[in-house]
């Protein structure tokens, strides 16, 4: 698992009316390199220990992985950011934090 701050975009931008909870959530992501990402999108899973913010500036911070075990795990090691969506709509920026 990597440490993660996923920045939600407000409703005003096309996110979500609520944030999840503390607790499991899933999504799609998308990272730099997928041009045909929802074709060949991989599912992840955060563990979400808080959320912080107000009605403007939502984050959570937490745990992610993939979902699937032969996923491209490397690619959570090559990045610092990436995107999730539910279906079409993207909905947050996932910033991994680096250790070190």
């Amino acid at each position: 698992m990597y440490p993660v701050i996923i920045k939600w975009l407000s409703t005003r931008d096309g996110g979500r009316k609520t944030i999840p909870s503390s607790g499991k959530y899933y999504a799609v992501s998308r990272f730099p390199e997928d041009l045909k990402w929802q074709n060949n999108a991989w599912s992840v899973v955060f563990d979400i220990t808080a959320q912080k913010g107000n009605k403007n500036t939502l984050t959570s911070h937490g745990f992610v992985h993939f979902l699937m075990d032969e996923a491209p795990k490397e690619r959570m090691k090559e990045h610092d950011h990436f995107e999730i969506y539910e279906g079409p709509k993207k909905v947050a920026d996932v910033y991994l934090v680096k250790n070190g």
